[in-house]
């Protein structure tokens, strides 16, 4: 009864009756029931809504951008934004041409936006472990780390208007409202909804792929 359910409000969320199916059969039985006793009220939780409200850009404070894959052109070649991000990158510029405000924004969206022109941007990358090797960036991480690199700069977070890829936004919102971060989606922005099937992190290459990852790390949020 309860998969049934989670099917019926994950093809509303999605869309995409096959995808909904094909998420609970990757997820499996484990994930499905911590997913469902996390969610509570399938119909009505927010740690399944895929769909986030939007938010007039009045009272916003500033502007966090979390990044979505990169690209990497060769082996032992650097990463680059990659095309997704880009658009990222041009729906903040568009916001920001009408809204200028405070940025925080990942690397690969904050090197993005100063090859559009748009400079300021406070950028969070990865740490770097004692290898020499880049550590791996959560989305819970990007807002600890944000908030810490925005503070040192002398910027309060206040209310933060998110851009993210459209199937990442709404845990954006879950994981800021776990950190004590009041965070919305302004309204006017376009998310990008594209995947880029050359990302160097393989599950952003497919909606397939990303769904059933973002469910599992959503567990953690109910």
């Amino acid at each position: 009864m309860q998969t049934t359910r989670l099917r019926r409000r994950l093809t509303q969320e999605l869309g995409d009756a096959a995808l909904a199916e094909l998420t609970i059969t990757r997820l499996g039985d484990d994930i499905v029931d911590r997913l469902t006793t996390a969610a509570g009220d399938l119909e009505t939780s927010p740690l399944l809504s895929y769909r986030p409200n939007r938010h007039a850009p009045d009272g916003i404070d500033s502007l966090w951008i979390l990044a979505f894959g990169n690209r990497r052109d060769g082996a032992g070649e650097p990463l680059t934004p990659g095309p997704v991000n880009v658009a990222l990158a041009r729906s903040a510029a568009t916001f920001l041409a009408d809204h200028p405000m405070p940025v925080i924004a990942q690397w690969e969206v904050a090197e993005a936006l100063d090859s559009l022109g748009v400079g300021g941007a406070i950028p969070v990358g990865p740490d770097v472990g004692d290898d020499g090797t880049a550590i791996y960036l959560s989305t819970a991480g990007v807002f600890e780390k944000g908030r810490r690199l925005a503070a040192e700069a002398g910027i309060g977070p206040g209310r933060v208007g998110v851009i993210a890829h459209a199937d990442h936004a709404g845990r954006c919102l879950l994981t800021a409202a776990a950190a004590g971060i009041d965070a919305v989606v302004p309204e006017g922005i376009v998310l990008p909804a594209d995947y880029d099937d050359r990302s160097d992190q393989p599950w952003t290459r497919a909606r397939d792929a990303f769904i059933p990852v973002d469910l599992m790390a959503r567990t953690e949020l109910g």
